[in-house]
């Protein structure tokens, strides 16, 4: 049993091969693919769309060609969506959530009486229906537009000829109810939203591959199933879940997203420290989670990420708790030390919320760094898990793919766990309070 899982991400795009356990037996990363639309960066959904059947094709080679793929499911970025045709072909660019074009409208949408309390997010210039607005004022082709897709789901879509949006995705909008599930009405109607498609749970079966170019390759047949993924951080929640029922993730890629699960809940009024969200895990739950945008940060410090990476592929950060003064690398330490403390204050913010008090797994790009993960074990007062299985986003996909086979991807990754340092966290809870007030 083959099984394939792709990661559309922010900076890049990755496609891995499972054969039954959970280390990939091929994996491949490249550039998430860009353009420019004379505003600003843009993604071709259709260039992407050949990148990607062109990394599953390689892998499969690679493998010596063995028998089609049995199913395939994606995760990635929450926000970039595509305005398509009735034969699900995109009339203009994606819009990546980053660009910051619908500041005027994300304005206009979040004083609306249904924006941010009911939807649970803040209706902000990233979300998809301020760009929906944008577009219709802006763009004449979106106007012609059958279905608005998430790029996340896009590929899946195409392959399988059917609109839907994964209901995490779904959330990402802005105008989506994680309590009842469904779209809220006079949201849509205020940002001019395009007309949506079907609505599918993480792990519902989308159905198998119609497209025969995809198919003459080889790598896929008329029995491959499509299997709908979602965000990227909750499709890593959801394989961090198979290793404890009730962790809190730390997930640690161009955002940090603090992300826990809750029993459902009704929301009374908005928090702008935790956005919620529907659930990886289905209708009984309801996601909450923090974002800090961590990588733009770095990227505003000076020097950047050449000057912040060295630091985080040191054994142990240079420096002391809270003293780090003038340009050298303690400076880093002092920005390290900043965002932990705004991912301790969301994680804090969870259990608020209902969600179960648990132990914290890192994932993401950033916990590879040792050294990070004992500063935030110092700084949140208790131990750090660090599974050995880095690229979790991915994995989750294919989890969500097997399932749907009715079959049971193996997943074991040895834990590494990080202990809080006694001479930092006794600092530390000083001042985190002090950074509290």
């Amino acid at each position: 049993m083959l099984l394939c899982g792709i990661d559309i991400g922010t900076t890049n795009l990755k496609v891995a091969l499972y054969d039954g356990t959970s280390r990939p037996v091929w994996i491949r990363s490249t550039p998430t693919p860009r353009i420019t639309d004379g505003i600003g960066t843009v993604t071709d959904a259709t260039a992407l769309l050949r990148v990607i059947e062109a990394l599953v094709v390689e892998g499969w080679h690679a493998l010596g060609r063995p028998s089609p793929i049995a199913a395939i499911s994606t995760s990635g970025v929450g926000e970039d969506g595509v305005f398509v045709d009735a034969d699900l072909v995109p009339l203009a660019p994606s819009i990546p959530w980053f660009d910051l074009r619908a500041s005027v409208e994300a304005g206009e949408l979040s004083v609306h009486p249904a924006a941010t309390g009911q939807s649970g997010i803040a209706m902000d210039p990233t979300r998809a229906a301020p760009k929906w607005l944008w577009s219709a004022r802006n763009l004449r082709a979106t106007r012609q537009a059958q279905h608005w897709l998430s790029l996340t789901d896009f590929p899946l879509a195409r392959w399988a000829g059917a609109a839907f949006i994964s209901d995490t995705l779904a959330s990402r909008t802005g105008c989506f109810d994680p309590v009842v599930r469904d779209w809220i009405a006079p949201l849509l109607q205020a940002a001019n939203a395009p007309p949506l498609p079907r609505v599918l749970s993480a792990g519902s079966v989308i159905g198998r591959v119609q497209s025969l170019l995809f198919r003459q390759t080889g790598a896929v047949n008329e029995n491959t199933l499509l299997v709908a993924g979602g965000h990227d951080h909750p499709v890593a929640a959801h394989a961090i879940h198979r290793l404890a029922a009730n962790a809190r993730v730390d997930s640690m890629g161009t955002a940090n997203v603090i992300y826990g699960d809750a029993p459902v809940f009704q929301p009374e009024s908005h928090d702008p420290k935790i956005a919620f969200m529907a659930s990886i895990e289905g209708p009984g739950k309801i996601a909450c989670l923090g974002v800090f945008e961590f990588t733009a940060t770095v990227n505003r410090f000076p020097g950047g990420l050449a000057a912040v990476r060295p630091v985080l592929d040191l054994a142990e950060l240079p420096g002391k708790p809270g003293q780090a003064k003038g340009a050298n690398f303690t400076d880093v330490r002092q920005l390290l030390e900043w965002a932990t403390m705004n991912a301790r204050q969301m994680l804090e913010r969870l259990g608020s919320f209902g969600v179960p008090e648990g132990p914290i797994f890192a994932t993401g790009g950033w916990s590879r760094s040792q050294s990070l993960l004992e500063l935030r074990a110092s700084i949140f007062g208790q131990a750090v898990h660090a599974p050995d299985e880095k690229e979790l986003s991915i994995l989750g996909a294919a989890l969500l793919a097997s399932k749907a086979l009715g079959q049971q991807l193996e997943f074991q990754t040895p834990v590494t766990v990080i202990a809080p340092r006694p001479d930092w966290a006794a600092t530390y809870a000083d001042l985190y309070a002090q950074f509290v007030a």
